[in-house]
């Protein structure tokens, strides 16, 4: 387990939480799948980091291969009516390619 790429995909999911949040509260509800999803990563993330578990450590893995596609559908979906907001989304989802790259490479090396 490369633990200096979990460390950053850490990161990036922590602060895809605060850009995420005000992706949230403009699109209401909607986003709830993909916000449950982004908490549980960091969870997992976060326990993959002090728990030497290999179950944990690909469940993390998991997660955060899937939570950038929980965000596809809804997010498309609004980008095509409110393109004029699409500055305020622009962080989060750059976030998001990020966390998948990130992902596949940790699956990668491990």
């Amino acid at each position: 387990m490369n633990t200096i790429i979990s460390l950053i995909s850490l990161a990036v999911i922590f602060g895809s939480m605060f850009s995420g949040f005000a992706t949230f509260r403009l699109t209401g509800m909607r986003l709830m799948y993909h916000f449950v999803s982004l908490i549980l990563a960091f969870i997992f993330t976060l326990l993959s980091l002090i728990v030497s578990n290999s179950i944990i450590f690909y469940i993390a893995v998991l997660l955060q291969i899937l939570t950038p596609f929980t965000i596809c559908g809804t997010i498309c979906n609004i980008l095509k009516t409110q393109f004029q907001n699409t500055g305020i989304y622009s962080a989060h989802l750059g976030f998001m390619g990020i966390l998948l790259i990130l992902a596949l490479g940790n699956l990668l090396i491990s």
